[in-house]
């Protein structure tokens, strides 16, 4: 018996310095073509002017506040933002599937630790003073990793966890954008329904005078057709203007997990907030920025960890099982008898299913490899993107307030004249329609760079920071 004992010890201490041969690679980051630096000239944006500088001085490493939002300097934004964050119920599901992930990584961690049990039993008899028998039975079993298949598993299961995390970031990255640039609507849309209302109320003071003249003959019927004609457009495009209100202010409601009966923004215009500068890092530094790359490349480190866990399953399991049973508990007298037993197990055919296993982990590591590097083009794409945006939407603004307020000079020039009598109908309506494009134009395109600066904080990861994540 002794013999067997030191016999098993000896097979137990030999297996367990083996126990370091894993047969998993290390993960490796995939090499990504990343440029030097962002093209053209970027655009920087203020709250009353624009300026540009070089790409290679504004793409220098930059801090992006992670609540950034705060600099369009709006209390009520700000507020929209943080029920947004508390109640939203697409975030409340990536919560939960977080929880998830964090069970499924316990549950794998488990998986290396020894299991333990114990049992009792007792039995009686029927004849007098027999006091019948009782055992209790210890037993601790444990799976030696030797191939590194159990904590293969655990590390996939750890990165699952670290992509659900970064998951709710990208979502919660998403959800703010939304949220920013639906606000910011609801503000344009309801300065162009100003805009209209006035324009309308200028329209209706012309169709009284060309009626009055009328009357008095000194034009024709054509004229308040024409006037007519002019004040009903105006008109028309206000239910349209409303419509459309109405419906960002829903879509906002449901972002904030509420229901959008009743609900309103407060803001009247986009002229009372800031429009903050947006900086952008080194493109190489968006791998680390922005999370739904690293959710990515979470995902990736898990599909590498699933091919060592499907390799370990080639090769032999150990398992080493340690029992203790002691007897006659209630009989007064006892004994323990103690074991050790290693055991090994082999998988000699299953059809090819092992193997299969693991050219199927194989096969998704591949492409997970390409994924990877397409959302770090997409990366770089959006980021260039929002950039151009950024500076052409503050080259449109420019343009249009200046035409903007050459269409409102042309209107009261015209207006003026067409009073005098020395001017006629069709030049007035001519400048009338232009100063109502013109003006709704420039809130648009105010509406614009307002986007376009929400689309680059967002297209740079926001205030994300992988250091966070969780």
């Amino acid at each position: 018996m002794k013999t067997s004992l030191q016999s098993t010890l000896l097979a137990a201490a030999i297996v367990v310095a083996l126990s370091g041969c894993a047969v998993g690679d290390a993960y490796q980051r995939p090499q990504a073509a990343l440029p030097a630096q962002w093209d053209g000239a970027i655009a920087t944006t203020s709250s009353t002017t624009s300026s540009t500088t070089s790409a290679t001085t504004a793409a220098a490493d930059s801090t992006i506040d992670a609540e950034w939002w705060r600099g369009f300097g709006s209390d009520e934004l700000d507020a929209l933002m943080e029920q947004a964050l508390a109640a939203n119920h697409d975030l409340g599901a990536a919560l939960a599937r977080i929880q998830q992930s964090r069970a499924s990584a316990g549950i794998a961690r488990a998986n290396q630790l020894p299991t333990a049990g114990i049992s009792a039993s007792a039995s009686g008899s029927d004849r007098q003073g027999d006091s019948g028998n009782g055992q209790l039975n210890a037993s601790v079993s444990y799976e030696l990793d030797l191939w590194g298949g159990n904590a293969a598993r655990s590390d996939a299961a750890a990165a699952r966890l670290d992509a659900s995390l970064y998951d709710r970031d990208a979502l919660a990255l998403v959800l703010q954008a939304d949220v920013a640039s639906n606000y910011f609507q609801i503000l344009a849309l309801k300065e162009r329904l100003a805009i209209a209302r006035q324009n309308l109320e200028a329209a209706q003071s012309v169709l009284t005078l060309v009626e009055t003249r009328f009357r008095n003959g000194a034009n024709s019927g054509l004229e308040v057709s024409q006037q007519r004609t002019s004040v009903l457009n105006i008109q028309a495009q206000i239910p349209a203007l409303k419509q459309e209100l109405r419906s960002t202010q829903t879509a906002l409601a449901v972002l904030l997990g509420q229901a959008p009966q009743g609900f309103a923004v407060r803001g009247e215009s986009l002229a009372a907030l800031h429009l903050p500068q947006v900086a952008p890092y080194q493109p190489a530094a968006l791998l680390e920025r922005r999370p739904d790359i690293a959710r990515a490349e979470a995902q990736l480190v898990a599909a590498n960890a699933d091919i060592g866990a499907a390799r370990a399953e080639l090769y032999p399991r150990i398992t080493l099982s340690a029992g203790s049973a002691a007897s006659g508990l209630l009989s007064g007298g006892g004994s323990v008898v103690t074991s050790l037993v290693a055991s090994l197990a082999q998988t000699i055919f299953d059809g090819g299913t092992q193997r299969g296993q693991l050219a199927q982990s194989e096969a998704r590591q591949t492409e997970l490899v390409q994924s990877y590097l397409q959302d770090v083009l997409v990366g770089l794409k959006e980021v260039q993107d929002s950039l151009g945006a950024a500076q052409a939407s503050a080259a449109r603004q420019s343009l249009l307030a200046q035409a903007a307020g050459e269409a409102q000079e042309a209107y009261r020039i015209a207006s003026v004249k067409y009073k005098a009598g020395a001017e006629d109908l069709l030049t007035l309506l001519d400048s009338q329609r232009a100063q109502l494009q013109s003006q709704d134009g420039q809130v648009q395109a105010a509406l614009a760079r307002y986007t376009s600066a929400v689309n680059l904080y967002k297209a740079l990861g926001g205030g994300w920071d992988s250091g966070k994540a969780g």
